[in-house]
């Protein structure tokens, strides 16, 4: 897992394709321990992302840049409770991203924080990282 984590920072294309199968993964792992079949579980990853699931690692590591270890755990427990249920996720959405961090914080969000977040969405809409 520390060679995916290295090639997640790393800005090639191929990399990044490679990083993004990373994203998938880790919710259909958290989906798996759920007792959920591995292709299904998988199925599941590339929907909760929609038509963007080959952007998952980046819209992740832009919400990583912002917050902490202990919120990105969060973040992927809420994705995957979301998979679990077929939601979809726009993480261009600046609603989608302000509920889902709300979610991962359980406590009012600071206006600095709220600022971030408005960031991430607008970073992941034109597909750039942060």
């Amino acid at each position: 897992m520390f060679y995916n984590e290295l090639l997640f920072f790393n800005t090639s294309s191929t990399h990044i394709r490679f990083a993004s199968n990373y994203a998938l993964q880790k919710i259909s792992n958290l989906l798996q321990e759920k007792g959920m079949n591995s292709e299904v579980a998988l199925q599941r990853a590339q929907e909760v992302f929609g038509k963007e699931s080959a952007k998952a690692s980046l819209y992740l590591y832009n919400i990583q840049r912002s917050f902490d270890l202990e919120v990105m755990q969060k973040v992927y427990a809420y994705i995957a409770k979301e998979a679990l249920f077929q939601s979809v996720i726009s993480f261009a959405s600046y609603d989608h991203v302000l509920r889902m961090m709300q979610e991962a914080h359980r406590v009012s969000l600071s206006e600095e924080e709220i600022k971030k977040i408005r960031n991430i969405s607008q970073a992941n809409a034109y597909a750039i990282s942060l």
